[in-house]
């Protein structure tokens, strides 16, 4: 089965492991950068372009970005017939929203480690994007009591990354492990 994605890189690992277990699906992908939604001018443009470069006759084309990264996304990808997630964001996807919510209780921030790679500290992260520096992101995640990076086994952070990380936000980082369980089944639904 033929589809095209537009989809968040964020996803990236997940979407590679599932779909190499799933050789029913041919899927061309067209990755926009994780962290946009922080600049929503940057968004609709990289977005712009993705759409620009996808047709659809046959209903191959999805969006794997929350409808909560952009204000006018569920409208714009209807418009166009395009599915888009049906969560918020890319946790929901991942691990539910039911999940979600049990996990950010008591102040506790929920990431991947592509939030850490490619969010905040890439190149185009959001220290370029919004020009924060270190105090800036002690301001911003200093509401929470704990960050909690979901492992999926895929590509865990390192132990420097996460000595890294936590040298700059100043809040304790802990780790669960995860499976791919409910994003497998909803993302294989979702090409369907």
């Amino acid at each position: 089965m033929k589809r095209t994605l537009i989809a968040c890189n964020i996803f990236e690992d997940e979407m590679n492991d599932v779909l190499g277990r799933h050789k029913e699906f041919d899927v061309d992908t067209i990755w926009i950068g994780a962290g946009l939604h922080n600049d929503l001018n940057m968004m609709e443009g990289r977005l712009g372009e993705a759409l620009g470069k996808v047709t659809d006759g046959d209903g191959g084309v999805r969006i794997m970005l929350g409808h909560g990264c952009m204000p006018g996304l569920k409208e714009l990808a209807d418009g166009k017939g395009f599915p888009v997630l049906p969560f918020k964001n890319c946790l929901g996807a991942l691990i539910g929203e039911d999940r979600l919510t049990e996990l950010e209780r008591d102040r506790t921030m929920v990431i991947t480690p592509a939030w850490i790679r490619k969010t905040w500290f890439a190149e185009d992260g959001i220290r370029a994007m919004l020009g924060w520096d270190d105090t800036d992101f002690r301001m911003n995640f200093g509401r929470y009591d704990r960050l909690l990076v979901l492992d999926f086994g895929l590509n865990p952070l390192t132990d420097e990354e996460t000595l890294e990380a936590f040298s700059v936000i100043e809040v304790p980082i802990e780790t669960e492990a995860m499976d791919l369980a409910h994003f497998e089944r909803f993302f294989i639904g979702f090409l369907s």
